[in-house]
């Protein structure tokens, strides 16, 4: 443990902060060293012994005890501060877990794991990283916890704090998002007068209870230059990037237009990537509309916030014999780890051509009907794997939402342009007007409809049936004609 002392304490460290906090605050390992003293069922046991030890070495340098302006002190005593921090990181997770001792009421830590020092630390020994709150709302949790520690030890009121912190920090390992919960722990945090504590009156206790998160009455009754903090604060983080991702995916998949988007859908493969660990994952989408298969992937230009105007169109035809049809038939997803080694078709080979190796393909299912495709790909081999699937399993359901939804804002505006464009329609012939409308979509570039193509009928001819408006009934031969 004690390299990460001593890069995570190097140089001077401001325990009074740039910031407004109205508390004195003061570095100390006092209330760890009483935690290590207090923890022995008699000098005679094997904890009385190592308590002994403790109280041996700390006397021997009284510096500890003290409060600590100056990193280089830790530094110095690394050894046994080793030892005194072992009682709040375990040396058999030391390794694997993200915590960290802060300055009370700081954003410096003094010590940390090495994961956390990795993934949190920056230069100056701050953390660093996005917070799931505002500056306002942070100041304010900072503040009502400092509070709930004094109402608690001198006024007997308990102030319950329940507001989740959620950290996002960018992973050296591969340059992704990472998403953690940070949890504050006060064990080793200790709040003393200044003087005497200030006397409250029953009629301030009440007022007191009735206004507990407002930080005007709070310093009022109870100001802050009546106390001091002394000791650290423990920070564990723990990882909830796959949670906090599903989340995103549910918030933006149920907007319109969440892949017919270039930055919806580059986003969303952000999303992806992160959610798998996989930097270089690319995304490819696929829906069914009739035999045309429409195609989005990483890279296109995404204008009209259209999955027919703003996608590739190929058909279905092209894909028989292909991997794309395999997984079409049998309704599950396929995993291939490396293209390279596996039995190929003209398809396969155009893949691997583009240099993809890695390749996961899944069914994008509404109801009992198959309506698109999911694509990942990557360059490296093995990079997905059957966990890759088995989470994907999470993923499919909101793709599949967002898919259908797509295709239904794209029947919506054929529906709306033959309207617009035509007079009533036979549900007959309702068919040809359709494909009238996706065929001049398809044509033109900018995606608009400014009329469609005349749509002829040939050897068609009426026949006998129920005259309407009292008209008598009659047939007729006449040539076909544009309707």
């Amino acid at each position: 443990m004690s390299s990460a002392v001593s890069t995570s304490v190097a140089g001077q460290f401001p325990l009074a902060a740039e910031d407004a906090f109205p508390f004195k605050r003061e570095l100390s390992l006092a209330p760890l060293v009483t935690a290590w003293l207090d923890a022995h069922d008699g000098e005679s046991s094997l904890a009385g012994s190592i308590a002994a030890l403790v109280r041996e070495r700390v006397r021997a340098v009284p510096e500890l005890m003290a409060p600590i302006a100056d990193g280089a002190v830790l530094a110095r005593h690394r050894e046994l501060v080793d030892v005194l921090m072992a009682k709040v990181f375990p040396a058999a997770s030391w390794e694997r877990d993200y915590g960290a001792a802060l300055a009370p009421f700081t954003v410096r830590a003094v010590y940390t794991t090495p994961s956390f020092h990795q993934l949190f630390l920056g230069e100056d020994g701050a953390l660093r990283g996005r917070l799931s709150v505002d500056d306002e709302s942070w100041a304010l949790g900072r503040l009502l916890r400092a509070y709930s520690l004094i109402l608690a030890k001198y006024y007997d009121i308990e102030l319950r704090l329940d507001y989740p912190l959620i950290v996002t920090t960018h992973d050296p390992g591969c340059a992704l998002e990472r998403h953690f919960r940070l949890d504050l722990d006060s064990r080793f945090l200790e709040v003393d007068t200044v003087g005497r504590a200030p006397v409250l009156t029953t009629a301030d206790r009440q007022r007191l209870r009735d206004n507990l998160t407002d930080p005007r009455t709070l310093m009022e009754l109870v100001p802050p230059d009546c106390f001091v903090f002394r000791g650290f604060a423990v920070a564990k983080a723990t990882d909830v990037t796959d949670q906090e991702v599903l989340s995103a995916l549910k918030r933006d998949l149920i907007e319109k237009e969440s892949i017919a988007s270039s930055a919806r859908f580059e986003r969303l493969q952000l999303q992806l990537r992160t959610f798998f660990r996989r930097p270089d994952l690319r995304l490819t989408l696929a829906a069914f509309q009739g035999e045309r298969v429409l195609v989005i992937k990483h890279g296109d230009r995404m204008e009209h916030s259209c999955i027919f105007a703003d996608s590739t169109h190929l058909r279905r035809r092209d894909f028989a014999g292909s991997i794309f049809e395999r997984v079409v038939v049998q309704g599950s997803p396929l995993l291939i780890e490396d293209l390279e080694t596996y039995p190929r078709g003209p398809i396969e080979d155009s893949l691997l051509r583009a240099g993809m190796r890695n390749i996961v393909l899944a069914p994008l299912h509404y109801q009992d009907s198959v309506i698109g495709l999911l694509e990942m790909t990557s360059p490296h081999p093995s990079d997905f794997d059957a966990f890759t699937t088995l989470k994907l399993r999470e993923v499919l359901p909101l793709c599949s939402m967002a898919m259908r939804r797509s295709l239904e804002e794209l029947e919506a505006r054929v529906q709306a342009v033959i309207k617009e464009k035509c007079t009533a329609i036979h549900p007959a012939v309702e068919w040809r007007f359709r494909q009238a409308v996706l065929d001049t979509i398809e044509r033109r570039s900018d995606g608009s409809v400014p009329e469609i193509e005349p749509i002829v009928f040939r050897d068609i001819y009426p026949l006998y049936g129920p005259a309407t408006s009292g008209a008598p009934r009659r047939s007729a031969t006449r040539p076909s004609r544009p309707i």
